[in-house]
């Protein structure tokens, strides 16, 4: 229950920070602890990586990636927050996933962490009145 809560609250975090300018985003998020001696310095470069491929394989890009890393309570693991443009994007950038190139860019990820879940959303962008 506690990781529910936990995901939920990420969940709202993350959508408040990559709502951006549009009103609506797809956003994916992973839950993810990090392997043994590795840190997340390992995961920025290798993730950069991963980014600057799928930025590149989507027309007009707009992919943006965040990590977060709890500061208050359970400390071992962190999330992934991925935002597209749209559902197309999302679906483009796993296709390019799927290619030779996309399968190296995502070995760069191998023994670093691994994940347990992940989810997709739409995000909707609320404004004051």
């Amino acid at each position: 229950m506690k990781r529910l809560i936990h995901a939920i609250v990420f969940c709202v975090i993350g959508i408040s920070i990559t709502a951006q300018a549009a009103d609506s985003r797809v956003v994916e998020m992973y839950q993810c602890k990090l392997e043994e001696g590795k840190n997340m310095e390992e995961v920025a470069a290798a993730n950069g990586k991963w980014l600057a491929f799928v930025n590149g394989a989507v027309e007009g890009g707009d992919i943006h990636s965040y990590a977060l890393e709890s500061i208050v309570g359970d400390t071992t693991g962190f999330m992934f927050v991925d935002t597209y443009a749209s559902r197309i994007a999302w679906a483009t950038a796993k296709d390019a996933l799927d290619s030779e190139a996309g399968k190296a860019v995502e070995a760069g990820f191998e023994g670093l962490f691994k994940c347990t879940s992940n989810r997709l959303y739409k995000s909707t962008q609320h404004t004051s009145s």
